[in-house]
């Protein structure tokens, strides 16, 4: 469900004093968040007459006495809302704009950071704490990563913001300057957020924020590198035979499974439990956008599961595929035994890869991308694919047909000019 962000100008009452930044006689301007046709709204503890403000555009006009306190008050909270956006994509679910609101009150900052410590790493540590207090591994996980870059920057000292200088967010910058676009990206809007936080609760102002130093746009759109495999590929993967008293044997069942259950995430794929199989078909609640799905699974993805159903590796815990266990009793002892489990099943995908001869990345993400392009190389219709990837718009379909492979394209350009010759 995507959220729609708009600054707004909140004319259903009048300022009648003036604390905060309100003057008497305007009106509050506000953040809203639309979805799924929902409005949310969050203060931006500033107001405007309609007369110094660009309804349209959601902004405020030049002539605004506070033109540029507004508009950069305006700027941090549409970037704090596609953090909390973009870092839950990043951890495979989809938030809600009440889940945002929650993140973004004084609520969770009191929460999460009682104490308000005034270095870095001790603050960082503090709202992993807090994540993990609610059982949040996802956005644990996310902090914990960008803290073990700070860490590795600061050479295992702490440091206060305040001693932050311009050389440091440089080095920062530099230090994760080797890794993709995207993950750079990620490092940086997690980045920024510690220190949105730290601003927030008083540890420094504004003007130590290492946007004012860094280069890098970390909010820009990045076109993702291709990742789906080509069919031909596929098949050859499909007739490889491993051992199977081998890992790599239980990989390749997976990722059959995968494929052949609708390009099912890796993530929901583990979750799967016996109770959710039933007359050759699957039920199960999609971790990224909580939707259900109950739908009538391939043979190949019936075949799998009657092979799993006596395999020597069992879950003690009732799921399908034998990783979960009754140990695992927790949301954060799951994630990182999913985690560890994806790992390995992506070692054995690049090896069954090179064993066929693609030379490209293939990992889960891969293999669903496949399936997505096979079956738009198949002339299926976007909205069927829509629906068996289960995403929320075609959109986010699009984003996976988007790069199509080379021969496609000059199997496609060859046809025109034949036709035109």
């Amino acid at each position: 469900m995507d959220i729609l962000i708009k600054p707004i100008l909140w004319t259903y009452r009048v300022i009648i004093d003036d604390d905060k930044n309100y003057v008497i006689g305007e009106h509050e301007v506000r953040i809203r968040m639309t979805q799924n046709r929902v409005p949310k709204y969050i203060t931006t503890t500033f107001s405007s007459s309609p007369e110094n403000w660009d309804g349209k555009n959601g902004v405020p006009l030049t002539t605004h006495p506070r033109y540029l306190d507004l508009s950069a008050k305006i700027k941090k909270i549409v970037e704090d809302i596609e953090y909390e956006i973009k870092t839950a994509e990043k951890n495979g679910r989809t938030i809600t704009h009440t889940e945002i609101k929650a993140n973004l009150s004084n609520q969770i900052k009191q929460s999460a950071l009682p104490e308000k410590p005034n270095k870095i790493l001790a603050y960082i540590q503090s709202v992993i704490d807090y994540y993990d207090s609610v059982d949040n591994p996802g956005y644990a996980n996310v902090f914990y990563n960008n803290k073990l870059t700070v860490k590795k920057l600061l050479k295992d000292k702490d440091k206060m913001f305040l001693a932050f200088t311009k050389a440091d967010h440089e080095a920062y910058e530099k230090q994760i300057s080797g890794t993709t676009e995207s993950t750079r990206s990620h490092y940086l809007r997690t980045y920024y957020r510690i220190w949105n936080l730290a601003i927030a609760d008083g540890l420094c102002n504004k003007e130590h924020h290492p946007k004012k130093f860094i280069q890098f746009k970390a909010y820009k759109r990045i076109r993702t590198k291709k990742r789906s495999i080509k069919s031909d590929y596929w098949e050859r993967i499909l007739r490889l035979k491993p051992a199977k008293d081998t890992r790599i044997y239980r990989s390749h069942l997976m990722m059959q499974f995968m494929y052949y259950a609708r390009g099912m995430n890796f993530n929901d794929m583990l979750k799967l439990k016996r109770e959710d199989f039933v007359n050759n078909g699957i039920a199960y609640k999609r971790s990224k956008n909580k939707r259900n799905y109950d739908f009538e699974l391939h043979p190949s993805a019936v075949k799998i599961i009657k092979i799993l159903e006596n395999f020597p590796e069992q879950s003690d815990a009732g799921y399908i595929f034998p990783f979960i266990m009754k140990e695992h009793d927790t949301a954060k002892k799951i994630d990182v035994r999913i985690d560890s489990a994806l790992k390995d099943f992506n070692e054995d995908s690049k090896a069954m890869a090179e064993a066929v001869g693609w030379k490209k990345q293939f990992t889960s993400n891969a293999l669903r991308h496949g399936f997505a392009s096979h079956l738009n190389e198949a002339n299926v219709d976007i909205k069927i694919i829509q629906e068996a990837m289960g995403h929320e718009t075609q959109a986010d379909t699009r984003i996976y047909l988007a790069d199509l492979e080379d021969s496609i394209i000059t199997e496609a350009i060859n046809a025109a000019l034949r036709r035109v010759g």
